[in-house]
Formats: structure tokens, C-alpha cells, sequence
């Protein structure tokens, strides 16, 4: 197998992993309810079909569901979420969940274990001391020491540009605002395992987050190389405005009065210049819609027309009135009313059969008298 039919391989197993069929001839026996079925599960009662007696198997199970490692396990989505985070994320917020553990459960769970990473293989920075004494100096001192929390904060800030900037996307268009949440719920996930692989192979958390985004958001938006990059390069930059804005509102009621006029004007300022590209971009993105939109049209039209030609131009069949009405076959009326079969009476009516009465009546023998009286025979 070449390296080419590798890929083309695995991208089909990108676009569709999941296999759900099962042999309709073997039959299972549910031991909760005693019905015997075909199937993954039991229709009964839903009880899973090949259940046994209680072994060690199933301690291990149970003790796994603790952390997510039993049913719609944990390390399944996690694996999704390395190979296929874009298509495993879209199957998600359109229905399909069955195969997908509990998302925000899952950022828990990785939070606790990405603290626990990060205190025993974790790179030991420094201690940035916070340059303002207020609690916002303070905060942006701990993001700085601790980048990957910080970006799992951040990733909040990124749910209104990702709604704006790809709402008219080729794939997931016009998605919905709970919709990104859990968008954003899947790549704060990804914010903890790229932080932990930072944390194994080098600080590389600043040059291995942006290319995850551009990853992630190419497969679950469908846009080009181009076009997803700067899509993506202006969320996180709108974002970082956006939580700029959060951070200067939030500090209002504690600066001076003097202090207070520049704040409120670079408060406006971080709006205006978070807003308005995100607007901007929303725009050029429905521009493009309406475009790929139209030319879609078009060639489903071309396609129809293709396929159908002479629904939509027969001009050939209408200019040959002959064929249809055959008037050369309905001028022979001799064929279809036979006149001349008609025209013979004598054949039907036979008068001069009818006009014999000699040979029913017989007058002639009846009307000899003389043959039975013979008056003359008699008298002598």
C-alpha cells in the first residue's frame, strides 16, 4: 500500500470511524428479562447484549467509570479529539453522542490531571512578579506563569469572534451560540493536552496552541488553508481584545478619579478595535456565502439540464406532426368501415331464399283433389 492510498485511507476513517453494524442472526438471551433478541442491546429492557457473570473484568470496569475509562470512555474521545477534533467535534453538536464522553466532564476530569502533570514533569518558571499592585496586575502575573490555565480562560473570550467569523462557513453554517460553547468546551480540552505536551517536549505552548486552532477549526468549518487562517488569526487576536476589555471594565471602580477618563477612553478604544473586525470579517464571510451559494445553484442547474435535455428543448419531436396524428393511415376509411362488405344485401338478406315458397308450401301436391276423390274410380 502506497503512502498516498495511506492517507486517502485514513481520511476516510477521518470522515466516518464509526462502524454500527451488527449479524441479525445471532440471537442473544437478555439474563435481566429473559427475552431473546438480535442486536447490540436488548429491546426489552436495554441491557447490553454478551453480559456475563460478575468477574474481574468487570471490577475493573466499575472502578474505570470513575474516571471515565468504562462506557463512552474518556481515552476514546481523547483519542478523537488527537486524530479527529474538528469532524469528532461536529459529530457532536449535531446529534451524535452516543460514542463521546460527557464534554464538560471531561475538561474536569483533565483539569485534575493536567494539575497533576504539571506538578510532577511540569517546567519550573519562574515567578513573575506583577508589575501593578491591584488584582489585575496579579492576574496577568499568574497567566504569565502559568500560560495553559491562562488559555483556558482565554478560550472564553474566543466564543463570540468563532460565532461571528465562521457563522457562513462550507461546514456547521450558521451554528448556534450553544453550539460554540461546546466548541469552546472541546478546545479548552485541547488548551490542557497541548499544555501537558508542552510540558513534556519544551515551552512550545505558544507555537503549538495557534496551530491547534488552525487544525481543529479547518476540519470542523471547511474552509481553505487561507481562508481559515485568517479567520482563525483574527479570533484570537479579538479575543485577547476582548479580554483586555473584561480586565480594564473590571478595574473601573478601583482606579482614582483622575485615572478614571483615560480608562473609560481605552475601554472604548479596545471595543471599537475588537469589534468592529470581528464585524468586518462576519461580513466578507457572508459576502462569500451568498457567492459559493449561487455558483452551487448554478451547477446543480447545469447538472439538471445535463441530464434532463429534452424536457427543457424538444423542438425535434413538436416539428413532426405525421408521426403522431398519421393522417395517411386514418384517410383509408375502406380499411376500418369496409363499405363494400356492407353494400351486400343479397349476401345477408338472401331474397331469393326467403321468395321460394314451392318448396316449403308445396301447393301443387296438396292441391290434387283428384288424385285422393276420383269420383269416377268410385261410381263404377
Amino acid at each position: 500500500m502506497t503512502l498516498k492510498e495511506r492517507y486517502k485511507r485514513f481520511k476516510a476513517w477521518q470522515l466516518n470511524p464509526f462502524d454500527w453494524s451488527f449479524d441479525e442472526n445471532v440471537l442473544h438471551h437478555c439474563e435481566n428479562c429473559g427475552y431473546d433478541f438480535a442486536g447490540k442491546f436488548c429491546p426489552a429492557c436495554s441491557q447490553k447484549a454478551g453480559l456475563k457473570k460478575v468477574s474481574w473484568k468487570s471490577v475493573f470496569h466499575s472502578t474505570a467509570e470513575v474516571w471515565g475509562m468504562g462506557n463512552r470512555s474518556m481515552l476514546y474521545s481523547l483519542w478523537q479529539l488527537i486524530w479527529r477534533p474538528g469532524y469528532f467535534i461536529s459529530d457532536y453538536i449535531n446529534g451524535k453522542r452516543q460514542v463521546s464522553f460527557p464534554p464538560v466532564k471531561m475538561l474536569v476530569v483533565m483539569g485534575v490531571i493536567s494539575v497533576i502533570i504539571d506538578s510532577l514533569f511540569g517546567t519550573k518558571r519562574a515567578a513573575v512578579v506583577a508589575s501593578d499592585a491591584s488584582w489585575v496586575g496579579h492576574f496577568f502575573a499568574w497567566l504569565e506563569s502559568s500560560p495553559g490555565w491562562g488559555w483556558l480562560i482565554m478560550t472564553c473570550f474566543f466564543i463570540l469572534p468563532t460565532w461571528c467569523l465562521f457563522h457562513y462557513a462550507p461546514r456547521n453554517t450558521k451554528h448556534t451560540l450553544p453550539q460554540v460553547f461546546f466548541i469552546t468546551v472541546f478546545m479548552a480540552i485541547q488548551v490542557l493536552i497541548v499544555d501537558d505536551i508542552a510540558d513534556f517536549f519544551g515551552d512550545y505552548f505558544y507555537i503549538l496552541l495557534p496551530l491547534c486552532y488552525f487544525y481543529v477549526y479547518r476540519q470542523l468549518f471547511g474552509y481553505g488553508y487561507w481562508g481559515n487562517f485568517w479567520r482563525v488569526l483574527l479570533t484570537l487576536g479579538c479575543g485577547f481584545l476582548l479580554a483586555a476589555l473584561a480586565m480594564t471594565i473590571a478595574e473601573l471602580p478601583t482606579v482614582s478619579p483622575k485615572s478614571f477618563a483615560g480608562d473609560i477612553q481605552a475601554a472604548i478604544e479596545l471595543l471599537c478595535s475588537s469589534v468592529v473586525p470581528i464585524l468586518i470579517g462576519m461580513l466578507i464571510s457572508k459576502i462569500t456565502f451568498e457567492r459559493r451559494k449561487k455558483k452551487k445553484a448554478a451547477q446543480n442547474d447545469e447538472i439538471s439540464v445535463n441530464d434532463h435535455p429534452d424536457d427543457n428543448n424538444p423542438p425535434e419531436e413538436d416539428a413532426h406532426p405525421d408521426e403522431d396524428a398519421q393522417p395517411e393511415e386514418d384517410a383509408h376509411p375502406d380499411e376500418d368501415a369496409q363499405p363494400e362488405d356492407d353494400a351486400h344485401p343479397e349476401e345477408d338478406a338472401h331474397p331469393e331464399d326467403d321468395a321460394r315458397p314451392d318448396e316449403d308450401a308445396q301447393p301443387e301436391e296438396d292441391a290434387r283433389p283428384e288424385e285422393d276423390a276420383r269420383p269416377e274410380d268410385k261410381t263404377q
